[in-house]
């Protein structure tokens, strides 16, 4: 199963691709761990499609899944994709608290979620617009 980044041609980006490149780019060694913990955790799900792990998040209401990676005591990293047409789709990605509670938080979760609804449907449209991860 190949993996793709999900290309915006609107925006010329592909949004997870942008946000792996930035990074923590003023700690070079942590951002080569966690990029490869991030890579270890989609080469796993490219060679077990559909396999629990847990890592793997699933998400109510919407049609994709979402990899979770600690990025330190109190952020993770979600990683939105989907499965389509034999490709695993980078959709999104952000942060967000390890636990949280408010109001503010929720709504920027959501907020994401609902991009990501929106690049999912983009993409299904044109199964072309994509970057071949690396």
């Amino acid at each position: 199963m190949e993996v793709v980044y999900y290309l915006d041609e609107g925006l010329e980006i592909c949004p997870v691709k942008e946000y792996l490149e930035n990074l923590l780019p003023n700690n070079p060694e942590r951002r080569v761990r966690l990029l490869a913990q991030i890579d270890q955790k989609v080469e796993f799900i490219m060679e077990n499609p559909g396999r629990e792990a847990s890592f793997i998040g699933t998400l109510h209401g919407h049609n994709f899944l979402e990899i979770q990676n600690g990025k330190d005591e109190s952020k993770v990293i979600r990683i939105l994709y989907s499965i389509h047409n034999g490709k695993i789709v980078l959709l999104n990605a952000f942060e967000k608290p390890n636990k949280y509670d408010t109001n503010k938080v929720k709504k920027m979760v959501e907020k994401h979620y609902l991009v990501t609804d929106t690049y999912l449907v983009k993409f299904k449209k044109n199964p072309n617009s994509y970057e071949i991860y690396k």
